[in-house]
Parts: C-alpha cells; sequence; structure tokens
C-alpha cells in the first residue's frame, strides 16, 4: 500500500517516488486537447502496431541557459515538465504543447514553451487552454492563433513556409 502526500508517494515498504500531478484545474482543457491531437492524427496511445507519438509530462533536465536567451522570464529556465511532448516517426521530438487552465491566456505560457523548446532542440510551438490555440514556429514569427493542432505532415511543411 502507499500514502500520498503532496507530490510524492511514500510506499509502506519506505520507497518514495516524486510524480507530477496535472494541475486538476487543467483537466478540462487538456481532454479538449487530446481531442484536438487526436483529430490531427496524433496517438496518445499505441494502436494499430504504431506507437504514440505523443509524450504526457515529459521532463526537460536543467541546463545552462543565458539570460539573453530567456528575455525578462528567468523564472521560466527549462526545469520541469513539458505538457505535452509531440514526436515523429523516428520518436524524436518535434514540437511541444504548452497548456493551461481554459481562464488562462495561453500567450502567458510563451515564454517557458521557449525556454523547453529551445531546451529540447524543438522549433514547432504551441500554446493552448483547450479553447484558444496558437501555433509559433520559433524560427519565422510570433505566435498564431489556430483552430486546429498541425498533423506531424503538416508541421513538416510549415518548415518551408
Amino acid at each position: 500500500s502507499s500514502v500520498v502526500s503532496g507530490r510524492k508517494i511514500q510506499h509502506t515498504c519506505g520507497l518514495t517516488v516524486s510524480t507530477r500531478m496535472p494541475d486538476p484545474r487543467e483537466a478540462q482543457a487538456r481532454l479538449k486537447i487530446n481531442n484536438l491531437l487526436q483529430a490531427a492524427g496524433w496517438r496518445l496511445l499505441d494502436e494499430n502496431g504504431l506507437r504514440a507519438n505523443v509524450s504526457l509530462e515529459h521532463r526537460v533536465a536543467k541546463r545552462t541557459i543565458s539570460a539573453s536567451d530567456l528575455g525578462n522570464d528567468l523564472e521560466k529556465a527549462p526545469n520541469g515538465f513539458v505538457d505535452y511532448l509531440l514526436l515523429n516517426d523516428q520518436q524524436r521530438p518535434v514540437a511541444l504543447i504548452e497548456a493551461k487552465r481554459e481562464r488562462t491566456d495561453p500567450l502567458d505560457a510563451k515564454e517557458q514553451a521557449r525556454a523547453y523548446a529551445r531546451s529540447l532542440g524543438v522549433r514547432h510551438v504551441f500554446l493552448s487552454n483547450g479553447n484558444v490555440h496558437y501555433y509559433w514556429d520559433l524560427e519565422s514569427g510570433n505566435p498564431t492563433v489556430i483552430s486546429r493542432f498541425l498533423s506531424l505532415e503538416q508541421l513538416g511543411e510549415a518548415t518551408r513556409f
């Protein structure tokens, strides 16, 4: 058996495992995001002999980043969890999604997502609260409002713009 305390699970055998549970206030947004991802052809689970190409709560390890890379938002250094990491057919990261609560402006996560993307070598970023979504190609401009997520194929085409 185990006892849950905050973000740690203490098993009766003495083993403590750190966890990161999604914010329950983000749950509704995440359900909507999951549906939009599936509509765009992303797989949250292995299916029909194909591996899942979405990694949830992907850990981003600490690494040294210059202050100029983070701008004025030094609290957002890449040391945490990416909400969704989208993978190509070789299981390499191609995009990430930073999810926020439905009542939070997704653009509030812009600098946090930029730091995570740079840490992972990813150029495509989505910001979403389940209702409002932005696509951002870090190599060409600012986030743009979108009505649906891009598929893996569309992300490849986006690099040609």
